[in-house]
This record gives structure tokens, C-alpha cells and sequence, in this order.
């Protein structure tokens, strides 16, 4: 979830002013009003703020703070980040300039890092999300949904068992709901007027755990100016896990390419979807990573920070992790697009050398690797491998 989700749904409208520094974008101030006096730049830092007017600036965690009342760890749970590394206490007066680095206080490294604990949604929030779904399931198999089916065969590869598989739907027109049906605390804007649960029209893709839903991620129809992919209030941020029970792991970004990967190669490895390419995992997937015997970690090539975030990923799994990019393209959708076959790509991941591949082995029991893929697999080291 950005600071763009965030005043998004929020019911703010920002639109982007200008390219540089991945963006920069305009509109009224959540807190004085002031038209075209409040910028966001959502690459800078995890998202910075500033009003020329009223001189609020921060960061995402000082927004949910200050305009959803959060403490300091529900903005951290909310947003899928660790506790240490941003910044929470009051921010300094604004930039004298326009220019995203001088936008307030840059945030202190944390001197460890300890996973976060994530937690479901309120009951009544995880009841009228599954309503909602059902409802957006429905929809996408009728003549008004066929769009976003062609689009996710065409554009993502997705086919149509996996989609129903993933419980994906269609929101045909945006929504506005009481915040106590969703079972969230009331909260109102700067004049007085009552916050409401906003979902806009689009593909909508769910997080659901054990049956249950426990985040909605709407992909929208028309952002305009504003962010493509809007994350319901509410959600859990808790990483997306396909297929737990495999010895190796693949890290992505987003869901839909999670979802690709585990129709492409679901029974060679899981899938972890961190959401962005800076986000650590929490408590329930750090202990899943721990005991993985192979991460290849394939975030998006083109997020701000992604980099700098790399060395975390080493730096807490050790030797068993990989940097493994996709050839072609940003992500795994844009790399099939472009003609990677993205099961050959995960096996030449997963069996770059000998140690890995005796590992894998030892850690997969029992048909974990099945006899055609052990063909493959065995084809891939020359020859040398033959299962069991």
C-alpha cells in the first residue's frame, strides 16, 4: 500500500505534475484545503507529503497517524513494514522548494530488524469483504466482466481455471460504504463529514487465508492521475503465500504475478508477494523463509529502492537466497509477454548449482518433484541427476 492508496482512499484526488524522481503529484491539502498547495512524491522515502499552505509534511506513517488517528505499529501493520527503519514522531516545517529532497526529515536506520506481527481483519470486515467478493466473482463471468478476462489471458497469461482458482473479480462501478458495515471505527475529514469505505470500479484481487478474506487489492479501470492499484481500509498487510509446503520459494511484488508463477510452477516452488519491492516480510513468512531451503527473490527492476533493498534479503537468509531478475521485462507478467518461459526460468533458479539442487532434494519428500519435472531437472544439470 502507497501514501497514494492511502489519500486515495481517503477520497483525496492528486494528479501528477511532474516525472522526475518518480513523480511528483498535486492537489487539495487533506488538512487546510488549499488547492494545488499539497505534493506527494510516493517514490521518495516509502511516500513524502508537504502543503506549502498549512506546512503538514511526513511521511505514510505520519499520514495514517495524524488523518486515521493509528498508533505508530497499526501504520507500520497497515502498510507492511517493520517497525525500525521509519520515520513516526512530528515532522518538521516544510521545503522552501518544490523539489522532492527537501521535503522533511529523512528517516533513521533502525539498529536491527525483528518481524512484524500481522493480524486478520475484524470479523465483520473479513463477512462483508466475502460478500463483496462473491458478489465481484459473479460479475466477471458476465458479458460485462469479458474485458478484464481477455486482459488478464492476454496481457497476465492467466487462464480461466486459475482465475477462478484465485478467486479474482469485477467491480463494475465505485463504491462508497458505511466504515461501521466494514467493521471500522468512524472517522471523519477536517470539516466535519463522516470518512466512508471506498472501493473502486476494477479487477478485484484478494488476499484469503483459510477460506476467509483478509485483504482487497482493486486493480482500477481509469486512475486518472492517481494510483492505479487501491488496497480497501482494512486489509491485512500480510504477504500473499501460494503453495507453503515447498522446500524452495519465489519473492515477487505483486499478487498477479504470484498467481502467474504458481499456475506456471506451482509444484516446483511457492510464491511470497511482498506487494512492493521494499517491504519485509512478517512474522508468519519470515518463519516460512527461515526454513526454506531455496529464496530466489525477483522483485520489480524498476521500483524506486529496490536496490538498496536487495542486501536485506542476503543480509537475514544468507547463501541459500538469490538475486533472480526476470529476462525481458520488470516483472514475470511483462517477461511472458516478451517470450520467457517463466517454468524454465524458475528450475534455472532453482538448480544453479549442485548445492542447491542436493539440498532441494534432500528438503522435498516424497514426490515433491514430480517425474516429468525430474526429466527437466535432470536435463538442466546435464544429465548428471535422475530422482530419488
Amino acid at each position: 500500500m502507497t501514501l497514494l492508496d492511502l489519500i486515495h482512499g481517503d477520497g483525496g484526488t492528486l494528479r501528477k505534475v511532474a516525472t522526475t524522481n518518480g513523480g511528483e503529484y498535486a492537489g487539495a491539502c487533506p488538512w487546510c484545503g488549499g488547492n494545488d498547495r499539497f505534493r506527494v512524491w510516493p517514490d521518495q522515502d516509502g511516500g513524502r507529503y508537504w502543503c506549502r499552505g498549512c506546512g503538514k509534511t511526513g511521511d505514510a506513517i505520519q499520514y495514517l497517524r495524524e488523518r486515521r488517528g493509528l498508533s505508530f505499529r497499526e501504520a507500520c501493520d497497515l502498510l507492511g513494514r517493520d517497525p525500525g527503519p521509519q520515520s513516526s514522531g512530528p515532522q518538521s516545517s516544510g521545503p522552501q522548494s518544490s523539489g522532492p529532497q527537501s521535503s522533511g526529515p529523512r528517516p533513521v536506520a533502525a539498529a536491527a530488524w525483528t518481524p512484524r506481527e500481522t493480524s486478520a481483519p475484524p470479523t465483520a470486515w473479513q463477512e462483508r469483504a466475502r460478500s463483496f467478493l462473491d458478489q465481484a466473482i459473479d460479475l466477471l463471468w458476465l458479458p460485462a466482466g469479458e474485458p478484464i478476462r481477455e486482459w488478464l489471458l492476454n496481457e497476465k497469461g492467466l487462464q480461466d481455471a486459475t482465475i477462478k482458482a484465485a478467486g479474482l473479480g469485477f467491480n463494475p462501478a465505485e463504491k462508497y460504504e458505511s466504515r461501521g458495515t466494514w467493521g471500522l471505527p468512524a472517522a471523519h475529514r477536517e470539516d466535519g463529514t463522516e470518512r466512508r469505505q471506498w472501493i473502486p470500479a476494477g479487477l478485484v484481487i484478494p488476499h484469503i487465508v483459510g477460506g476467509a478474506v483478509h485483504r482487497l487489492r482493486i486493480r482500477r479501470n481509469d486512475p486518472g492521475d492517481g494510483s492505479r492499484y487501491v488496497i480497501a481500509s482494512g486489509s491485512s498487510a500480510r504477504p500473499m503465500i501460494l503453495n507453503s509446503d515447498r522446500a524452495a520459494l519465489v519473492v515477487v511484488e505483486s499478487e498477479i504475478d504470484a498467481i502467474l508463477l504458481h499456475q506456471e510452477a506451482g509444484d516446483l516452488a511457492g510464491v511470497v508477494a511482498m506487494g512492493t519491492a521494499t517491504a519485509k516480510p512478517d512474522r508468519i513468512t519470515h518463519d516460512l523463509l527461515t526454513t526454506a531451503a531455496v529464496i530466489l527473490v525477483s522483485l520489480d527492476t524498476d521500483e524506486a529502492g529496490a536496490k538498496a533493498a536487495w542486501s536485506f534479503w542476503p543480509d537475514t537468509y544468507g547463501d541459500k537466497v538469490r538475486r533472480w531478475p526476470c529476462i525481458g521485462g520488470k516483472d514475470q507478467s511483462e517477461a511472458r509477454l516478451n517470450g520467457l518461459n517463466l517454468r524454465s526460468w524458475v528450475v534455472a533458479g532453482l538448480f544453479e548449482t549442485e548445492e542447491r539442487f542436493e539440498r532441494f532434494c534432500i528438503m522435498t519428500i516424497d514426490g515433491g518433484v514430480t517425474d516429468g519435472e525430474a526429466l527437466l531437472i535432470n536435463k538442466s544439470q546435464g544429465g548428471h541427476h535422475v530422482k530419488g
